[in-house]
Parts: structure tokens; sequence; C-alpha cells
């Protein structure tokens, strides 16, 4: 009986110590799972933080990078009020009245020939078609929203339009001024060829 009570006593003590070394051990297991919880909130702010702070750069970015290309959009008011342009735009004009006075003197000169007529109209209109084009580039920029330039590729394309135009402007009075000299001088062998045949 003294071992049925003595196993007895055993199995309670020791079922005793069995359950406070289990609760020991389920306490520690808390204690690390609770350090492991903060561990894990603290890495999750982190990360939150973390991703905030690049959303706010790659946003801050996109909108520096949307800021320029709008800047590029729009045309600098220097720019558009540089005396070039004006220049290009009267050299059109005079370009388009001085085709059509030339072409009605040639046409009534009546010393060319209907195919050095058609030559004629085929060089002024070729030129002034290039004239044309040019001004068109000019007007896309000097336009807010036609090209993306900067302030500097603007005026250097500027510089170049005008260049070209001033180069059209010279050939075609050029050319027309030569053209008038030999009509001038057709005229006149004509005038002296009539002369001589009233002579003979």
């Amino acid at each position: 009986m003294k071992r049925v009570v003595f196993i007895g006593v055993f199995i309670l003590v020791g079922s005793h110590v069995f359950c406070q070394n289990k609760i020991t051990v389920m306490l520690e297991q808390i204690a690390k799972y609770e350090v492991y919880l903060s561990y894990l909130k603290k890495g999750y702010d982190i990360v939150n933080k973390g991703l905030t702070l690049i959303g706010d750069i790659k946003h801050g970015d996109f909108s520096l990078h949307k800021d320029y290309f709008n800047s590029l959009d729009n045309v600098n008011p220097q720019i558009k009020s540089d005396v070039k342009i004006a220049a290009m735009i009267a050299m059109q004009a005079e370009m388009l009245s001085g085709y059509k006075a030339y072409y009605k003197r040639f046409q009534a000169a009546g010393v060319f020939t209907d195919q050095e007529i058609s030559y004629l109209y085929r060089v002024f209109s070729g030129v002034l078609d290039d004239v044309a084009e040019d001004m068109t580039e000019l007007t896309q920029v000097i336009t807010d929203g036609q090209l993306q330039m900067k302030d500097n590729e603007r005026i250097n394309r500027i510089d170049q339009l005008y260049t070209g135009m001033t180069g059209k402007y010279n050939f075609l009075y050029s050319f027309g001024d030569q053209v008038q000299l030999q009509g001038i001088q057709r005229q006149k062998e004509l005038q002296e060829t009539q002369r001589l045949q009233k002579m003979h």
C-alpha cells in the first residue's frame, strides 16, 4: 500500500512538475512570440515608411519630369519676340510680291519662249514652296504645345531658318534680276534687228 501511495504521490508530484514545466515552456514560448511579434511590427513599420518614402520620391521625381517636359512645350515670350521672326515674315511677303512682279514682266516682255516662262515659273514656285515649309516650321517652333524644345534649341532653329530664308530671298531677287537683265538685252537685240530690217 505504501508503494501505491508512493507511486501516486510520485505521479502527482511528477505530473505537477511536468505541468509546471509545461506551463514554464508555454510561458517562454509566449514571451518569445511577443518579442517576435514586436520585431515583426517594427519591421512592418520600417517597410511601410520606406515604401511611403519611395512613393513620395517617385511621385516627386515624376512631377519634376512632368514639369520639365511641360516647360519644353511652352515657348519663352522673349523668343516669340525675336526680330528675326518679323524679318522672315516680311521677307516672305516681299518674295511673294517680287515673284508676281517679275513673272508679269517676263510674260509681258515678249522675248521669252513658253518653255522659258514655264521654267521660270518652276524656279520661282520651288523657292516659294521652300519658303512656305520654313514658315510652317517657324510657326511650330514659336507656338506653345507644338514642339518640345529647350530655349536654346528654339533659338538655334530660328537662326537656321533665318539664314535659310535670307539665302532664298537673295537667290529669288538675284535670279529675277538676271532674267530681267537678259530680257532687256533680248529686247534691245530685237529692236536692233527690227531697225536693220527697216533699213533694208
